[in-house]
């Protein structure tokens, strides 16, 4: 769409999500729909009455307009009174419960909806609003004070994800405590982050001293959370701190020693991905930025992450030095330092090390996963570990040349130490791949001997990921779902950040009908890690398409097909979405994109792995219905 076709317009925007929408309908999916419906059948009325239009619907959220800021409060409030009401008799466990975020911004016209900044703003300060609770922005907040009988607080500046300025936010409700309406102006005001950052250090510093540990995130958050399993967390709202650990420097002046750099980077996001209160972007994420020149601040702007790690890599005569830095990407500040100088074959002591210790400035609990797993397992022969570091350098899945070339080097690995158990895991996903990606005329005879592969690895170490992640992808192959779910499960109990197996449970989740869980983990794998591999982005399309969010399939196809343009399948739903959302035009050319690259689609075996035949019946008639 050209720049000059493009129509803009002042909005007051307001955006309401569902708190704990997963925990709720994990406990009772159909009583916890049927109230979200009738709670959003009140709030449409509403928002009506106060001359706003619903613009959308996305499953348990709605996104609204109003030619009034003060009209868009007024109707917040309002629902929010309503909510109570209704909630009333409620056990606390069972309450359906609203966040509302209210913004003033210009946004673009589309058709009958409404996108840009101004609606990622609203959204966003929906995200950090209490349960029952509103938000405004400090644009909002102009229009409304002094006009309104409003108990306002003022939260101070927020980085919001994926906005490149601070906003202020305010949140309505009662009056606040004397003593909260302080300590809310010592952590929240002009000075507040730097304030929070040191106070966290302080406390982590002392109470570490007494042998206790806090558990905290970068924002407090008393929200309820379910312990059902790893994909029942809120995947927008996180409640940790989000680390980047950004692409170490190879300062050895011999570019054939990246690998070496590119390894202590990974291993770094391995050790600090073990703690189950830090969230760490994924390696392929970070690697994207090492060979541009930009600031730490700019890269965890993009990625989302509150913390940067940085630091460099130099070796010679198998002795290593290695500089590491914490920074607070907002505030820049450093808040932490540190060089480790020693023997390559010792690079694990510095990964356990420096874990620790950026850990225990964000005032992680650390005692809370080493009374039962180490950070590291046994150190591995030196000349193995340097292969390893080599084929985790090229990767397993980019072409049949490479994957031979990481086979060769895993394989070398295993040969010289018999225990290493990461070389035995990375082989058996490398066979995986190639029995997959069809580079294999015995397809069957390489997942056995992956398979056997990966248990070899479990073995040797149980409470390492790598062995239970590739054994959960073979399983998925050989559609034994239940079981590829429990070594999914207990690889991310392991590694909370580990975004490639939170990704194929996420996919498993879908095959197995538990759709809403497969967009938490989908979605937020792909938060963590923008460039998850292309079939998983697809997945969660087709989940949203199967939960009837038709906009959010195609906002997730269209986004899958920019960023993998050769990846031919994201038009499948996106087309069905969109011949159900009545847009004749664009599925058709989506159906014009579909026969052009898939030629050979066959619509009788499309969506096989699903178990509920309803699922593929439903995108045949989808595609049906666009017209293929």
């Amino acid at each position: 769409m050209g720049g000059e076709n493009v129509t803009r317009k002042l909005a007051a925007i307001l955006y309401a999500d569902v708190a704990g929408y997963s925990r709720l309908t994990g406990a009772d999916e159909e009583g916890t729909h049927r109230t979200v419906v009738e709670f959003l059948d009140a709030m449409a009325a509403m928002i009506s009455g106060h001359k706003g239009r619903v613009v959308h619907y996305a499953g348990d959220a709605v996104l609204a307009e109003f030619s009034s800021v003060v009209a868009a409060v007024k109707c917040a409030v309002e629902i929010q009174q309503d909510m109570a009401a209704r909630n009333a008799a409620v056990p606390d466990a069972r309450k359906v419960q609203f966040r509302i975020g209210i913004n003033l911004g210009e946004v673009i016209v589309d058709r009958d909806d409404i996108y840009g900044d101004g609606v990622n703003v609203a959204a966003r300060l929906e995200s950090l609003a209490e349960p029952g609770g509103v938000c405004l922005s400090e644009d909002a907040y102009r229009q409304v004070r002094g006009k309104m009988d409003l108990a306002v607080s003022d939260a101070g500046e927020q980085r919001l994800k994926n906005i490149s300025r601070p906003v202020r936010m305010y949140r309505v409700g009662a009056s606040p405590h004397p003593a909260a309406t302080s300590r809310r102006s010592f952590l929240t005001g002009p000075q507040g982050r730097g304030r929070l950052v040191l106070a966290i250090a302080a406390i982590a510093a002392v109470m570490a001293a007494g042998g206790l540990w806090l558990t905290a995130g970068r924002q407090a958050d008393n929200r309820p959370q379910a312990d059902a399993g790893p994909a029942d967390r809120s995947t927008t709202r996180p409640n940790f701190p989000v680390i980047a650990v950004l692409p170490f420097a190879n300062q050895t002046g011999d570019k054939s020693q990246d690998y070496v750099a590119d390894g202590v980077t990974e291993e770094l996001i391995n050790a600090l991905g073990r703690f189950n209160t830090l969230r760490v972007i994924g390696r392929n994420a970070v690697l994207a930025y090492k060979a541009r020149q930009v600031m730490g601040a700019e890269v965890a702007s993009e990625l989302g992450a509150s913390y940067t790690v940085e630091g460099s890599v130099r070796s010679a005569d198998q002795r290593v030095r290695i500089l590491a830095q914490l920074t607070d990407a907002a505030a820049g500040t450093v808040l932490w330092t540190d060089r480790y100088d020693g023997a390559l074959s010792d690079i694990f002591e510095f990964q356990h090390t420096i874990a620790r210790q950026i850990a225990g400035k964000l005032a992680v609990n650390i005692t809370q996963i080493e009374g039962r797993q180490s950070l590291a397992q046994a150190k591995p022969n030196q000349d193995a570990y340097d292969l390893v570091l080599q084929a985790r350098a090229i990767g397993f899945g980019a072409t049949r040349s490479v994957n031979r070339r990481f086979r060769e080097l895993t394989a070398k690995a295993v040969e010289m130490d018999p225990n290493y158990s990461t070389a035995y895991a990375l082989l058996a996903e490398a066979l995986y791949a190639r029995a997959i990606l069809g580079w294999t005329g015995i397809p069957d005879s390489d997942l056995a001997t992956a398979e056997s592969l990966a248990r070899r690895a479990i073995l040797l170490a149980p409470d390492e990921p790598d062995g239970h992640r590739a054994l959960g992808r073979i399983l998925i192959v050989r559609g034994e779902y239940d079981l590829a779910q429990s070594e999914l499960r207990r690889a991310i109990e392991i590694n909370p950040s580990d975004t490639t197996a939170l990704a194929v449970w996420g996919s498993v989740k879908s095959f197995n009908g538990d759709l809403t869980k497969a967009v938490d983990a989908l979605e937020q794998a792909l938060q963590y890690n923008p460039t998850l591999e292309p079939n998983y982005v697809f997945d969660l399309s087709v989940c949203y398409y199967l939960l009837r969010r038709n906009k959010d399939a195609i906002r997730i196809a269209e986004w899958g097909k920019s960023r993998y343009p050769d990846f031919p399948m994201f038009d499948v739903p996106a087309a069905a979405a969109a011949a159900r959302l009545g847009q004749t035009e664009r599925a058709a050319g989506y159906i014009d994109e579909i026969r052009r690259r898939l030629p050979f689609l066959n619509l009788e075996t499309l969506g096989s792995r699903y178990k509920d035949p309803s699922y593929p019946k439903y995108l045949r008639e989808g595609l049906r219905l666009a017209g293929y």
